[in-house]
């Protein structure tokens, strides 16, 4: 039988900067998923520009704001980041050298 006072494995969570925002309540989910569809569909029409871009323009936050938040998102957090293997960087294997 296993203890009931086991501390808990600790697990990866990948957390998106709207997210962050969101959960952090600067801005409601209506504004969140708002920005998502702009983002996505601007990447569609091949504009890819940064969720805290969408959420400035569209007037849901300040730059001010969106930039100290994403200071705190990327500096302040105890996060790792894992880059997925579709997205590494990757170089051919040199033969025979």
């Amino acid at each position: 039988m296993q203890s009931t006072n086991a501390p808990l494995a600790a697990t990866l969570e990948p957390v998106r900067f709207g997210e962050f925002l969101r959960d952090r309540q600067l801005i409601t989910d209506e504004q969140w998923l708002a920005a998502l569809a702009l983002h996505w569909s601007a990447a569609l029409r091949g504009k890819r520009r940064r969720i805290g871009a969408t959420i400035i323009e569209s007037g849901f936050l300040s730059s001010d704001i969106v930039e100290n938040e994403a200071r705190v998102f990327h500096d302040d957090l105890d996060v790792i980041e894992v880059i997925p293997r579709s997205e590494k960087t990757t170089l051919p294997i040199a033969l025979g050298a």
